[in-house]
């Protein structure tokens, strides 16, 4: 009885489109249960997908508990490309948060702290196209990559950033909007550009965040 008085108190606040999305949200976190937990290599307690665009190769994708992600969502494991065989593995971490239209592309690793949070359009990827070979479409080159992926928890990554392969970024790191990421970056960075570079980091000892200059990396 308390619990549905709760719920009653807080419809009264709301007006006519948080309702809306309440009751969006309300049946992507039954959909997610009923359904995607079927096929998903495993989707932890209180996780839903509003409205992905594209899943590939679900058995390859694990959600930790409490995972948000919004609609237009790409969630892709490469199986075959250009005759080679691929198991990309995706695993996102606990409460992490994906805005609309993310995209995480992996014909290796992508790993996803706990409380990672992705402002829209995000566009992550463990691999390119090789393009040594003339006279041939990229489509039929190989893959190549630098390695997997791997994002700390708590981490910002702001709208329509790329992440590219063999980047680390440690926990507390944030990415401003439409940087381009292709090297790692230790705990505590704010970065940004194209590519990105450091422009902030955290002094552990004061607890302050002090600006640097670094030029970007040749």
């Amino acid at each position: 009885m308390n619990k549905a008085r709760r719920i009653l108190a807080r419809l009264r606040t709301m007006d006519f489109h948080d309702v809306v999305n309440h009751a969006e949200i309300l049946r992507a976190r039954w959909w997610t249960a009923a359904w995607y937990a079927r096929f998903f290599g495993a989707v932890g307690k209180g996780s839903w997908l509003r409205k992905p665009s594209q899943i590939h190769s679900p058995r390859h994708i694990f959600l930790g508990t409490g995972v948000r992600i919004e609609e237009g969502a790409v969630l892709y494991s490469v199986t075959r490309s250009a005759d080679v065989y691929y198991t990309g593995t995706i695993h996102v971490g606990d409460r992490t948060f994906m805005n609309k239209d993310c995209n995480l592309t992996a014909a290796f690793r992508i790993d996803l702290g706990r409380d990672v949070a992705f402002g829209p359009n995000v566009f992550v990827c463990d691999f390119d196209h090789g393009y040594h070979q003339p006279g041939i479409s990229r489509l039929a080159t190989p893959l190549v990559s630098k390695g997997p992926i791997s994002i700390g928890d708590r981490c910002w990554i702001g709208a329509n950033s790329c992440i590219s392969s063999g980047v680390t970024l440690g926990d507390d790191c944030v990415v401003g909007a439409n940087s381009v990421v292709t090297r790692s970056f230790p705990a505590g960075t704010v970065l940004a550009g194209a590519p990105a570079v450091a422009i902030r980091r955290r002094d552990d000892a004061t607890g302050q965040w002090v600006r640097v200059r670094e030029h970007a990396a040749a």
